[in-house]
C-alpha cells in the first residue's frame, strides 16, 4: 500500500469509526433515557397516572396525589381545563364517564406528563457532537503517532543523512524504518551512498595506482635508460676505440631498448585488461595438444640454457578448454619464462602436468628452483611486486603474473601459486572444461 492509499484509507477509517461510536453512544443514550422514563422518550409522552372517581370520591390513585393535589386536578377537569401544572412537569388531562349497572357514576382521570422533547434532542445532540469531537480527536493523534513513527521521523531522519552525505559523511548507514515510498527512498539513498563511496574509494585507488604505475616505471626504466645512455656515450666519447668495442657497447644499448620496449608492451596491455578495453576472442582447443604445442615452442630456449621442461599428462580422455589462444599464450610464456630465470643450469628443471577434475582442467607449471618466502607469496601476482633478490632481473617488467592473473580470471579461470624455499615454485591454473562439440563463443 503506498502513502496515497494509507492517507486515504486512514481518513476512511476515522470517519467511519467516529461514526460507529457516535452512533453507539447516541442509541446507549436513548436506550437509558426511555428505560429510566418508562416510555419511548421520544413520543414526547410519559407513564400515565390514573385516577377514579365514584360519586364524586376517590377510590383509586396509582401516583402519590395529595388531597390538595387531587382537588386541583379535579378543578381543572371541571373547568374544562387539560392540562395541569405541578413541580415543573405538565401533564395532559384526560377523562373518561361511564355509569355502572347500580347506578353509581365513575369519572376516570388519565394525567399523562409531557416531556420535553426538544431538550432531549438538545442534549443528545451535544452529546453526539461532543463524542465526535472526542473520538475523533483520539483516533487522529493515534493515526498521527503511526504516521510520525513510520512516515515523519524517518523523512526528517533521512534529511539529516542525507545532509550529511552533502558533507562528505559517507559512514553512516542509511536504515529503512519507514513505511511504503518512505522505505523505498530510504534504500534508494543507502543505494547511492555506498555507490559513492565506492566511487571515492576506487577514485582514491586510481589515484594510488597511477602513483605507483608512475614510481614504479620511473624506476624500472631509469636502470636500461642509464645503461643505454652511457653505452652511447662510451662510443662518442672514444671509450670505445675499436670496431669490437662499439659493435659491443652498441649490441648493449639494443638489448636495452628490448626491454624497454617489453615493459611498454607489458604496461599497454596490462592498461588495457584493467580497463576491459581488450577484447577477448575465444575458441575450443585441445589442452593436451595445446600444451604440448606450446612445450614444443620454449624448448630450444631451455636446451640452449641447459634446462629441462618435462611434460606429464594425466588426463584419462581428451579434453577441451575455451581460450582467447592468443592471449593465453602469453600467460603461458610469462610463467615458463619466469620459470626459466628461476632454476639453475643442468639441475633446473620445469615440470608441466595436466590433471582434471569433474568439471575443471588443471594445468601445473611446477620448477626446482629456490621458491618464494612465505611473505612474498601472496602478493606474486600483483603489478610490479618483485622479491628484492629478484629485482634487478633482466627482461623482467614486474607485470607478468599480474597479466597472467588478469587473462586467466577474464577466461573464467582461477590462477595460484605454490611455493616452499629451496624446494620450488608451482603455478596452478584453473580453466572450465567444455564438451567437444559445444560452440565456439566470441567476445
Amino acid at each position: 500500500m503506498n502513502l496515497k492509499q494509507r492517507f486515504l484509507t486512514q481518513s476512511i477509517l476515522i470517519f467511519i469509526g467516529t461514526i460507529l461510536i457516535t452512533s453507539c453512544v447516541g442509541f446507549a443514550y436513548l436506550y437509558f433515557c426511555n428505560l429510566f422514563n418508562k416510555s419511548p422518550i421520544t413520543s414526547g409522552i410519559g407513564e400515565a397516572s390514573i385516577l377514579v372517581i365514584e360519586n364524586d370520591d376517590m377510590i383509586y390513585k396509582n401516583e402519590d396525589f395529595s388531597s390538595a393535589q387531587v382537588k386541583e386536578i379535579l378543578m381543572n377537569v371541571s373547568i374544562g381545563n387539560n392540562y395541569y401544572i405541578h413541580q415543573n412537569t405538565k401533564y395532559r388531562i384526560s377523562t373518561e364517564d361511564f355509569t355502572t349497572v347500580s347506578g353509581d357514576n365513575h369519572n376516570i382521570i388519565i394525567l399523562n406528563p409531557i416531556i420535553n422533547v426538544w431538550g432531549y434532542y438538545r442534549n443528545l445532540m451535544a452529546l453526539v457532537f461532543t463524542t465526535f469531537l472526542i473520538v475523533f480527536a483520539v483516533a487522529s493523534i493515534i493515526v498521527q503517532k503511526q504516521n510520525m513513527k513510520n512516515i515523519i521521523n524517518p523523512i526528517t531522519n533521512l534529511t539529516e543523512e542525507t545532509e550529511k552525505l552533502r558533507h562528505g559523511d559517507l559512514e553512516t548507514a542509511i536504515t529503512d524504518k519507514g513505511y511504503g515510498e518512505i522505505r523505498d527512498l530510504e534504500r534508494v539513498v543507502e543505494q547511492l551512498r555506498l555507490q559513492l563511496k565506492n566511487s571515492i574509494y576506487y577514485e582514491e585507488k586510481v589515484d594510488d595506482n597511477r602513483k605507483f604505475l608512475i614510481s614504479s616505471i620511473s624506476h624500472d626504466l631509469k636502470t636500461p635508460v642509464t645503461s643505454i645512455r652511457g653505452y652511447i656515450d662510451g662510443v662518442l666519447d672514444g671509450v670505445a676505440d675499436t670496431d669490437e668495442k662499439k659493435q659491443y657497447y652498441l649490441s648493449k644499448a639494443v638489448d636495452k631498448t628490448k626491454i624497454i620496449n617489453t615493459m611498454i608492451e607489458d604496461l599497454l596491455l596490462y592498461s588495457k585488461l584493467d580497463l576491459n578495453q581488450m577484447p577477448f576472442e575465444k575458441e575450443k582447443i585441445n589442452v593436451r595438444k595445446y600444451v604440448e604445442s606450446c612445450i614444443e615452442d620454449s624448448l630450444s630456449e631451455f636446451k640452449g640454457e641447459d634446462k629441462r621442461i618435462v611434460f606429464e599428462n594425466e588426463l584419462r580422455d581428451e579434453v577441451f578448454i575455451t581460450i582467447d589462444v592468443d592471449k593465453f599464450n602469453r600467460v603461458v610464456q610469462n610463467i615458463m619464462d619466469n620459470a626459466k630465470r628461476n632454476i639453475e643450469k643442468h639441475l633446473g628443471q620445469l615440470k608441466i602436468v595436466l590433471r582434471e577434475t569433474n568439471s575443471s582442467v588443471i594445468m601445473e607449471f611446477k620448477d626446482n628452483g629456490k621458491g618464494i618466502n612465505k611473505e612474498d607469496l601472496p602478493h606474486v601476482f600483483e603489478r610490479f611486486y618483485r622479491a628484492d633478490a629478484a629485482r634487478e632481473v633482466k627482461g623482467s617488467s614486474g607485470l607478468g603474473l599480474a597479466i597472467a592473473k588478469q587473462i586467466v580470471e577474464e577466461l573464467g579461470g582461477q590462477i595460484w601459486a605454490i611455493s616452499e624455499l629451496d624446494k620450488g615454485t608451482s603455478i596452478m591454473i584453473s580453466l572450465k572444461k567444455v564438451k567437444k562439440y559445444e560452440k565456439d563463443i566470441n567476445y
